[in-house]
């Protein structure tokens, strides 16, 4: 399964971000009217944010458009994306399945001091919310 928006694909924030410094990039703010602007020939598809249009950030998704350049940043977050796409979740049921892990010692020692807190205390039986 894929996570978050699943319109486009987009990019690793570091890498936008070292983009913009260089300044290959610049922010992309929503285009009004893009269809009928891009139909009239006023733009092009490739000038649409691709958030917008449902396409991919290096516009591989527009024909004839100029592709943009990926950097080692790109590709190392596209290898980590897809080795989290195939370690999150097991659809079919196929992976191993393993139990809790043993308490750390940290965890039982609060278990038994809110249990200690939780024994020493008297409520009544009949409690409003708390307050009566």
């Amino acid at each position: 399964g894929r996570l978050g928006p699943k319109g486009f694909t987009s990019r690793s924030l570091q890498s936008f971000q070292e983009d913009l410094d260089k300044g290959k990039v610049d922010h992309l703010m929503p285009v009004m009217n893009a269809k009928f602007l891009i139909e009239e020939g006023v733009i092009q598809p490739e000038d649409v944010p691709y958030m917008q249009r449902g396409g991919s950030w290096d516009n591989s998704d527009v024909k004839n458009a100029e592709k943009k350049e990926w950097n080692s940043i790109d590709k190392k977050f596209k290898e980590k994306e897809q080795q989290f796409r195939l370690d999150s979740v097991d659809w079919t049921g196929k992976k191993t399945r393993s139990g809790p892990t043993e308490p750390t010692k940290a965890a039982t020692a609060r278990a038994k001091a809110t249990a200690s807190i939780k024994g020493n205390k008297e409520h009544p039986k009949n409690i409003f919310f708390g307050w009566f």
